[in-house]
């Protein structure tokens, strides 16, 4: 008789929601968790809780490491460097820049597209291609690492998005029609053969209709700095 394949379960989870402007200036690497974060992180605990989640990565960066510790209180975590967020440019500062370049409404809302290649840059900083491939690398070691049945990756928005259109096998500049709200679970299982099934993309336990989420991620990075700078937002 025929048996259908096991499937090992591989989450990924965004982090919980940040403020990037809470302080003198953008900071990309180590703000933490913002009030609605944490309520993010515990609604997708409440969901692992019936889980046997038995191997946890995240980014290293502190707003995933507080999302997993979060989401799975207790639970020893692998850091790997591989998923952090793909790297901006200088960004510029709400105390004293206004709108000009490189935070402009056009630079900030076409950053992922469309027409993006490799040799693309994210606000100036760091290339989609350097991106897809450090992301691609860690995801590949760790489809190939058989300890785990169901594993928990806490990243980054575009690092999530290019995670999947790799499993996808879809092109680079897909990655401007792929979504990743704040504390949204995707989950990816993987046959023997090694083939992927994409189950569930940019699920919000606190919000599955979305009513909390009214805004793209460029868009509410557009809407924080405003708010940092006093300004309202443009018309």
């Amino acid at each position: 008789m025929w048996q259908p394949p096991p499937r090992r379960r591989l989450w990924l989870m965004r982090h919980g929601a940040v403020d990037y402007f809470a302080g003198s200036g953008a900071d990309f690497s180590s703000p933490e968790l913002s009030p609605c974060g944490i309520e993010q992180a515990q609604a997708a605990a409440q969901l692992f809780a019936s889980l046997k989640i038995d191997h946890l990565v995240t980014s290293g960066m502190p707003r995933t490491r507080q999302t997993a510790s979060l989401a799975l209180p207790g639970h020893p975590a692998i850091e790997d460097s591989r998923w952090r967020e793909i790297e901006p440019g200088q960004i510029a500062r709400p105390e004293r820049d206004t709108f000009t370049d490189p935070l402009t409404l056009t630079a900030v809302l076409k950053t992922l597209g469309p027409g993006l290649t490799e040799a693309s840059t994210f606000l100036g900083g760091e290339t989609f291609g350097s991106a897809q491939s450090r992301v691609i690398e860690g995801l590949t070691e760790l489809l190939f690492n058989p300890a785990w049945t169901q594993c928990l990756v806490v990243a980054h928005s575009v690092t999530i998005r290019l995670a999947l259109l790799h499993l996808l096998q879809a092109p680079l500049d897909s990655l401007c029609r792929l979504e990743q709200d704040t504390g949204c679970l995707n989950l990816v299982e993987i046959d023997p053969a090694g083939m992927p099934l994409v189950r569930l993309v940019n699920f919000t336990p606190p919000s599955p209709t979305k009513d909390q989420y009214l805004h793209s991620s460029l868009e509410e990075l557009l809407l924080q700095f405003l708010k940092a700078q006093g300004s309202t937002t443009p018309r």
